[in-house]
């Protein structure tokens, strides 16, 4: 590096007095708690960057870090320069066996960065470069070896990443207009069978004015509640496909008794899964296999009864909303599952079935 080489006044290479920084940034860099450098590996890596150093002038770098990892120098915390704070968290030690030095411990454990990153790319909300950049952040607080693991990425099946790259900004600017009881505008798009790669606005391109109230996640997608003072009832948005969200400042939110009146739980399952309609016991024979889907599907709370039948059935009692959608998901099983009781569901579903087959038979 060439302003590595400049001379400064006294004689000593522009580079040298980042020599301390660079030998905490070789030890993050090339070192973990199952890696160490030597010395002269140090040394060795000091002269990629211009600078010559003896090695007890490395050593003594070092010896400073560690005393300011150990809190054994005398400073005021909040006086810190900002590299001095980004220290703290970490722990360097001298492998006996490696003769060497390494960072031992950092802020965040190895498999939690991994956890991370694994959520970031499953994330169907987080577009490719966003993703790119986030991964980039969470590689800077590992080692080399441990950016190689991390690169090992797992295979996801069926991934569909958003083309949209303003999720997060209109994600902040959301939950800043809730912050500030405001209201959003916004133009919602839509595709067409005409053209399946690019979203269209809807409504002509006329903009959504609406009151904010909750951001929701489900199958890896975000979604907006929001009230509409149009049509007087709390509306479900889907965040990738909202263009152009900004605050509207001058108009207060509306629609708190409405949104007041929603019990999340009932609402999500209405909106988002297999229910919708009116809620009845509904009880439900499976093959022992599927427990464990049963299980995802209702959980294992103390509203929800498990029997076995016999020795290769169960049977599962649980509050279900009665809809095409839950029959759906029942329908999946094929002859695995079979809804048992109440009678008028059971009626209700044979005509839901019997109408399939209408749509199917020969004229």
């Amino acid at each position: 590096m060439e302003e590595t080489k400049a001379k400064k006044p006294g004689g000593k290479r522009e580079g040298q007095k980042y020599k301390s920084l660079l030998v905490w940034d070789i030890l993050l860099k090339k070192t973990d708690e199952n890696h160490a450098l030597r010395l002269k590996d140090i040394e060795e890596h000091l002269s990629h960057y211009g600078i010559t150093a003896e090695r007890h002038s490395i050593k003594r770098d070092i010896d400073d870090i560690l005393a300011l990892l150990n809190k054994e120098v005398d400073f005021d915390l909040d006086e810190l320069e900002i590299e001095e704070r980004d220290l703290l968290g970490y722990e360097v030690e001298y492998d006996a066996v490696q003769h060497g030095y390494k960072v031992s411990r950092r802020p965040y454990d190895f498999e939690e960065l991994r956890l991370l990153a694994e959520c970031v790319r499953a994330s169907k909300f987080i577009s490719k470069s966003q993703e790119e950049h986030l991964l980039a952040a969470i590689e800077n607080l590992c080692s080399d070896y441990q950016i190689e693991e991390l690169q090992n990425e797992v295979y996801l099946v069926g991934r569909n990443k958003t083309t949209n790259k303003h999720i997060l900004s209109a994600m902040l600017k959301i939950n800043q207009a809730i912050r500030q009881n405001k209201k959003i505008s916004f133009k919602y798009q839509k595709y067409t069978i005409q053209d399946r790669t690019q979203q269209v606005d809807r409504r002509k391109g006329a903009a959504y004015v609406l009151s904010p109230f909750k951001l929701v996640i489900n199958d890896g997608n975000y979604y907006l509640l929001a009230f509409d003072s149009k049509k007087q009832d709390i509306r479900t948005y889907r965040l990738d496909r909202m263009k152009g969200v900004d605050i509207v400042t001058n108009e207060p939110r509306e629609g708190e008794t409405e949104f007041s009146k929603i019990d999340m739980r009932t609402y999500t399952q209405r909106v988002f899964s297999m229910y919708g309609g009116e809620q009845k016991r509904v009880s439900m024979r499976f093959i022992n296999p599927l427990l464990d889907t049963v299980i995802e599907r209702f959980g294992t709370g103390a509203e929800v009864f498990y029997r076995p039948d016999d020795d290769t059935h169960f049977i599962v009692s649980a509050d279900v909303e009665i809809s095409d959608q839950f029959y759906g998901w029942i329908c999946g099983f094929r002859k695995k599952a079979v809804i048992v009781s109440p009678p008028d569901v059971v009626a209700d579903f044979q005509k839901f079935l019997g109408d399939i087959q209408g749509r199917y038979q020969s004229e």
